[in-house]
């Protein structure tokens, strides 16, 4: 059998988070999941793979041997009641989820998902115990004209709730997700330092802001050395087991 190898570090320094969206089937993730068995991990790095919902629970089964988390890509405001097709942060919870997306764009833009519905969204996950991944980012158009700092700004304003302790930020521009295309590294720190200069004097509190937007075996080193990065939210590049592999063990690197 597969091993599986932890090395031991101090203290979790980074996060990868892996979102699979409407993507891969059982007979995928066992492939997936044999592959990670035999990997080396090093347990210094926080791990979080967001599969479709419904494989939530299958694939919390085939990896409950390793230190990778799983997370949900959505999760409803409230706890029960009668809404259909809707998931409980409670329920999340309940079958192993540590973290969970909230406001990703893709939500924002196909599900109408306003600043509001997403705080609320945010705050029922903290009650939830769950880790939410707040995610923001602004169009091509706001980043050509110069309001991208403004507007990812009002986004954190009013969609983060008044009071929090653990929450991350995904920094994902629109314009970036699937393109191939990302911010250069002077502006991946802009706004990330900008990020969190809003949450400190806004909120009177800290975060950590992850990158993502077409993050991929090439170009994960350069998003790494930006000093304001805490982490990377991976899309595409996490179906394949061999790239999302290639991107840990760059990240594993980086932190030596």
């Amino acid at each position: 059998k597969n091993k599986c190898f932890i090395l031991k570090l101090k203290e979790t320094l980074m996060l990868i988070a892996a979102n699979w969206k409407m993507n891969l089937g059982k007979s995928e993730i066992d492939q997936f999941s044999k592959i990670l068995q035999s990997n080396e991990f090093h347990d210094s790095l926080d791990i979080c793979i967001f599969p479709p919902s419904v494989y939530i629970n299958y694939l919390n089964t085939r990896i409950e041997n390793l230190p990778i988390s799983i997370g949900a890509q959505n999760c409803y405001h409230e706890f029960s009641g009668a809404f259909t097709g809707e998931v409980s942060p409670t329920s999340l919870k309940d079958i192993g989820c540590k973290y969970v997306l909230v406001g990703h764009s893709e939500r924002r833009v196909n599900n109408n998902e306003s600043n509001l519905y997403v705080q609320k969204c945010t705050s029922a996950a903290i009650k939830a115990n769950l880790i939410p991944i707040l995610c923001v980012g602004e169009t091509l158009k706001d980043r050509v004209s110069g309001t991208a700092l403004d507007f990812i700004e009002n986004q954190l304003i009013e969609s983060i709730p008044s009071s929090f302790e653990n929450i991350f930020v995904a920094y994902e521009p629109i314009w970036s997700i699937g393109t191939g295309k990302i911010p250069s590294s002077s502006e991946i720190k802009e706004m990330h330092k900008h990020i969190k200069q809003v949450i400190s004097s806004k909120f009177n509190n800290s975060i950590k802001v992850i990158y993502g937007g077409s993050v991929n075996p090439s170009n994960v080193s350069d998003i790494l050395n930006v000093n304001e990065v805490d982490g990377i939210l991976i899309g595409g590049a996490s179906l394949n087991p061999k790239d999302f592999l290639a991107i840990y063990h760059s990240t594993v690197k980086h932190l030596n």
